[in-house]
Parts: C-alpha cells; structure tokens; sequence
C-alpha cells in the first residue's frame, strides 16, 4: 500500500538535507567568515599582491568611532581602486587622488583589484568598451583602519573584487557598485591604465 505522509515526509527531509549541506559549505553565514581556507593572491611578473598597501590607503579614512561590531551589515562607505597589475610590470597600487597609473601595463594578464567597505553589488566594470564582471573575489573583515583577510570567526566587514581585463593594454577603467544597507547610494571609481 501507497503511503503518502512518509513519501512526502522522506522528500521534505532530502531537500532539507541537500539545502543545509549547501549551506554549510559557504564561506560566509549571515555575515561572518566560516570555513576559511588559505587565500593564495594573485601574482603577476613574479609579484604577488601585497594587502598591506591597504593600511596606508584606509589609515585616513579612520576615525576613532571606527569600531566593528557584531551587528546588521552596513552599507558602502568606501570604494575604490586599489591596485591594477599586469604580466609586464606586476602589481602598481595607484594613490586614490591619481587618476592614471604610472607604470605602463600590458602582456597576457590585465587584472584590477578593486576595494568594497560596506556591503553593495558590484556592476559590470567597462574598459575599451568592454564589460565584465569580477571574476573573483576575497572577504575583507576589520575596521577601516585594519582590513584585513578574513579569520574565521570573524565579521566581514567588506570585499576585493577582482576584474579580469587580459588582453587589455591600456585605456579608461570604470567600476562601480551599488549599495545595499544604509547608506544607500551608487559608488564608482574609474583610472585610466597606461
């Protein structure tokens, strides 16, 4: 004889094993960092990315009020490009007031990081009349002053995004990105890349 209840009862507790399994897999569970497996950064013409020009990028938008907390995610409060690095010259962390990098990139890869405080969705970035989105990204958690990868167990706080322009040499980049918790509002930053 058919029993409905149990086969019913059988599928609702297979699609909620599937989903758990599926959620426990992620890095990242309402909010903060699970699971963190070793971030390998990119490297290009034999220099890997190096996150302590983030220090120097975030220190003066630092106030002593600065403070991570456990608490509802916020929104974007800073966006910008933090580094373009190509398979000619390797990594090149452009200050936020320059407006053209200095080195002069090209080669096999063109990659641009870009830096996210705050919680947003990133648009497509355009270069030469291209669009992509970013191809993959690492979990920021810290204050302003101290971003840094996150540690399990921790917050996050933000985002670098990677965006994937080989077969680029030079021309305008523009990023932007929308944010999703107060402060709401539209954030960009664009560089042209020799």
């Amino acid at each position: 004889m058919f029993n409905f209840k149990k086969v019913s009862l059988g599928i609702a507790l297979l699609s909620s094993s599937v989903i758990a399994g599926q959620a426990t897999a992620a890095n990242v569970e309402r909010g903060v960092a699970v699971d963190v497996q070793e971030v390998k950064l990119p490297t290009l013409n034999g220099m890997q990315l190096d996150l302590s020009h983030l220090q120097g990028r975030t220190q003066s938008k630092a106030s002593k009020s600065d403070v991570t907390i456990m608490g509802p995610a916020s929104g974007i409060s800073y966006y910008e490009v933090f580094a373009v690095g190509s398979t000619d010259k390797g990594w090149e962390y452009p200050p936020a007031s320059q407006f053209s990098t200095t080195e002069d990139h090209g080669g096999n890869q063109l990659l641009v990081a870009v830096i996210q405080y705050g919680y947003g969705n990133p648009n497509q970035a355009t270069m030469n009349g291209q669009q992509k989105s970013y191809n993959s990204r690492e979990y920021l958690c810290g204050s302003m002053s101290n971003l840094h990868i996150c540690n399990t167990g921790e917050t996050v706080t933000g985002f670098l995004y990677y965006f994937d322009f080989s077969g680029q040499q030079s021309g305008q980049f523009n990023t932007s990105s929308n944010s999703t918790a107060s402060p709401f509002g539209y954030w960009s930053d664009s560089i042209y890349i020799k």
